[in-house]
This record gives C-alpha cells, structure tokens and sequence, in this order.
C-alpha cells in the first residue's frame, strides 16, 4: 500500500473484517520498541491538494497539501519505521476544489485516490460526501480504490451485507507485531444528506450499534482497537461512551482541528481540522492489552517546517492536475473588492451573494441558498472560476417553485432559530428583509418584506434554490413543494454568470434584524 505505483493491486475484501499485514515492506529503519506505533491522521480533505491558507496563524502562511503532508509522513515513518507506522484518513475526500469535478477512469474522485495511494494511506472511511455524485460515482470510486475503505454501519438492502463488495467494515493491521483492528463508521445523518434517490437504494444501521459488534469481534483478536470515524466530535463522545473497548477514535466530520486529545472514559479522541492544513500524529505504547502511554500533536504543515525535500514524483502529480485544473477554471471573471465570509449558521455576505445571484438570474422574487452548501469564502481580489467553483462546488441543478407568504414566515422563524442556537443551518435569502423579537420566551416576526412591500400571508411568491434544499425540504423548508421546474443551469453556473455580470459585492446590509 506504500507503492508509488498507481493504482497497482485493487483490494478486495468483500465486507466483514479482514485480517491483512498493515504495511508494506519498506528500507531499514530505526527500530521502534516492542508495544510502540505512530498513527497518523487526516479527515475532511475535500479535495485540497495544493496548499492553502492558514487564517489561524499570523499572516495566513500557506500549509498543507500532499506534497506537503507527503513530507512530513515520510520524515514521521523514517524516524519511526514505516512498519511501525499507520496513516489514516477520517472521511471527506470528495467536494471542494475542481479536482473532485475530474471524471477518470469513469468516476469522479479518481484523482484523490492517485494522490492517496502516492502517500501510502493504509485506509479511510466513507463520509457523507462521498455520496455528493451519487450512489453509483461511489461505487466505482469504491471498487477502485487501492486502499481500504471502512465503514461499519453502511448496508446494502436488508441490512446484512457491506453496501459495496470491496467495503469493509473493519481491518486488522500488524504494525510492529502489534494486532490494530481499525473500524469505520458513517454519520448517523446520512438520510438527510443524500438523495432520496440513493437512500432507497441503501440501508444503514446506527453507528454504535455496528461499531459495537465489530469491537466484540476483533477484541479478542487484537491489541489496541481503533475507531475511524467520520461523525464529528460530539458524535465521537457519544460513541466513547455507549461502545466500551475503543482504545482510539480518529474523526471527522466537524472540521475540529483538536491540539489536544479528548478523553472520554477510557477513549481517546483525536481529529486533524479539514483541508489537509494539519497532520495528527498519535504516538502510542501498548502493553497487555491496553494503552500505557499517549502522546499526540496537530502538526500544522507550513511551508517552513518541513525537514525533508518535497517528493518530486509527487510534485509531478500535482503541477498535472493544476495545469489542467488553471485551463479549465483559471478564467478571470471579475475583482472582488472585499473578502465574502461565510457562516453555516448565521447570515453572511457569501450566503447573501449566491442568494442574490439566484434571484436575479431566475428572475424571480426569492433566492434562498443554504449555510452548509457555502464552502470557502471568496477573498478581497481576482475571482476566477476556480475561487467560484470552490465557493459552490456541489453544482446542484436549480430549481424554481412557488411559496406562500405564510410559508416564508416558517422559514425566517427557523433562522431565527439557527442564529441564535449556532448548530442549526441557516438558509441565505435575497429579495427579503425582517425584523424580529423575542416575546414571552419564543422568537416573534415584527415586520417581513418581499420587494420591499408588506408580504402577503396568502400569496404566492417565486423562488430560486437547488435541488438539494428541494430533496431535503423537511429539514430545510419545513414544507414540501407542490411542484418545481428546473432553471437549466446549476448553482456554481449561476454563480459564474452573476459575477461576470454583477461583480463580487455586498453592500453589508443585514437581512434579518433583532428589534427591542
């Protein structure tokens, strides 16, 4: 699984657990001690293979990117010896930058796995992104990736077999003659965040409830059991708590860049941030069955922290895609003058923008875009198509429909909700504004315009949104539509179109404003 060979041996191993060497033959290295390892760890890479920035440090240096983890994985496994070492990804391959928008060897994705089995992932977990091109699109991704995918609790109809032939749902690695079964999970909310389309075709079961049986499998099996989980952080606690016998959980999901492990009980948990920006590395001793000592860093992967020269077989890969990727999305469609933020749970210049460039490019009255669809903010400067793409890249087709003034009440009600509880995802508006207060505990509506007139509880108003928002309209609009018709282009068309035509502007006035 280290070859640099790309996609040499496909795995096979047709669900269940698989008992299997969890590295390959590498050169001679230092001999770690008897009971020591190295798990190192990514989740959320969404398809950032180049580097990117780092808002949390002074000046925003760039960091990350698989050359750039490549380093520092390779400098890890020759201080440890590979053989001593596990790399593991928590989930999220799929959706960010273009490179997930390359279609090879028949699925889209294709190139993260280039990129993976260039760094040697010994395995990762299926996240609720992976679904983003559909059921299908997965399962060719899945049957051809070179390294193990894991999930426990995802199904096939009925429930008892893997929901692909080549998943597993857990692996027993042998890392310095240690035994470590690793075993995947997949958010609990997946109904919500796939096609009903692909649901029908799929069953699940909980998380804990698989993550348990596989625990009661492999204990007697291995040394230390490991958790790969693609849940978030509160759903690692959760599971910490309900599944005794987990050594480690390695997550995802929430985007957490944790410095410090939680633990819950006697369960560790670790999660690396998103975007390939930081490396986790879990240095652990086992001993009789159990941890005995645990040391763990986020390393953040700036550019000036490397110790080992960049691969250049890996620079080659990258300076490819990137090529491909500028002739494709390297137009420069206009200037932004300020940076547009974005926020999954209040309103924000991002949300109003794609709101707006909705609207008026449907011609409608309504635009509504959702919190979790906006994915990286666009800065203060040159826009080209690629920083448009990264903004919107789900390319959701849109769809219009009819809603009533009563219905849109309902649905400013629940971003007052999401405002001010912060977990909930708002929904972005253009074409209206409100005021509203909080009386005798619960949030009232004072005043809603719908082009700047009163709106008309009994009327009906057009809007503009994706297919996504009218797929998952319970958790999104509170309301099923009675019908829609597609606009003919998708969201990140409609984004392109409205920049080239409009600019990259907010004027920074609030559309939802709390009054005394």
């Amino acid at each position: 699984m280290g070859s640099k060979r790309l996609f040499g041996l496909v795995i096979a191993a047709a669900g269940g657990s698989v008992l299997a060497q969890g590295c390959p033959k590498a050169p001679p290295a230092p001999l770690s001690p008897p009971g020591h390892l190295v798990v190192m760890h990514t989740n959320d890479l969404h398809g950032h293979y180049l580097p990117d920035h780092a808002d949390w440090l002074p000046g925003s240096p760039e960091v990350g990117g698989f050359v750039r983890i490549e380093q520092e994985v390779r400098a890890i496994r020759a201080q440890a010896g590979h053989a001593n070492t596990l790399l593991l990804d928590a989930g999220d391959i799929l959706t960010g930058t273009p490179l997930t928008a390359m279609k090879e060897e028949g699925a889209w994705g294709t190139p993260m796995l280039r990129f993976m089995e260039a760094l040697g992932y010994d395995g990762w977990v299926i996240g609720n992104h992976e679904f983003d091109r559909g059921l299908s699109n997965l399962g060719v991704l899945v049957a051809k990736s070179p390294i193990t995918v894991l999930s426990a609790n995802l199904r096939a109809p009925g429930g008892s077999k893997p929901l692909f032939p080549t998943q597993s749902y857990s692996r027993i690695y042998t890392v310095n003659n240690l035994r470590v079964g690793v075993i995947g999970g997949t958010t609990d909310q997946l109904r919500g965040l796939v096609s009903p389309a692909d649901w029908a075709l799929m069953s699940t079961v909980s998380v804990a409830e698989a993550i348990r049986a596989e625990v009661a499998l492999l204990d007697p099996q291995t040394d230390l059991l490991i958790a790969l989980t693609h849940i978030g952080v509160e759903g690692d606690r959760k599971l910490a708590a309900a599944v005794p016998g987990i050594d480690l959980i390695v997550g995802g999901h929430s985007h957490t860049p944790l410095t410090e492990a939680v633990k819950q009980g006697d369960t560790l948990i670790v999660q690396a941030g998103s975007y390939g920006r930081s490396l986790g590395v879990v240095e652990l001793v086992v001993e009789n069955d159990a941890v005995a000592s645990f040391q763990y860093q986020l390393r953040d992967l700036t550019m000036d922290s490397a110790t080992a020269p960049p691969d250049a077989s890996l620079q080659g890969l990258a300076a490819h895609y990137k090529t491909n990727i500028d002739t494709l999305y390297g137009e420069l469609i206009t200037k932004a003058p300020v940076t547009l933020d974005k926020e999954y749970a209040h309103e924000c210049a991002l949300g109003r923008w794609i709101a707006d460039a909705l609207r008026v490019q449907a011609r409608v009255d309504l635009g509504i875009y959702n919190g979790g669809g906006l994915r990286a903010e666009l800065r203060a400067g040159p826009i080209t198509r690629r920083e448009l793409f990264e903004s919107f890249p789900f390319e959701n087709p849109v769809h219009l429909l009819d809603i009533t003034g009563s219905q849109l009440v309902g649905i400013i009600l629940r971003n007052i909700a999401a405002d001010a509880g912060g977990k909930q995802g708002f929904l972005s508006l253009s074409g209206v504004s409100w005021t509203w207060r909080e009386r005798n505990g619960a949030p009232e509506v004072v005043s809603l315009t719908v082009g700047a007139q009163p709106v008309d509880l009994g009327r009906s108003y057009r809007a503009a949104t994706t297919s996504y928002i009218v797929e998952q309209w319970g958790k999104h609009l509170g309301f099923e539509p009675a019908s829609t018709q597609l606009l003919g282009q998708n969201d990140f068309e409609v984004a392109v179109a409205h920049a080239r035509e409009h600019g990259v502007i907010d004027k920074g006035e609030r559309r939802g404003v709390r009054v005394e």
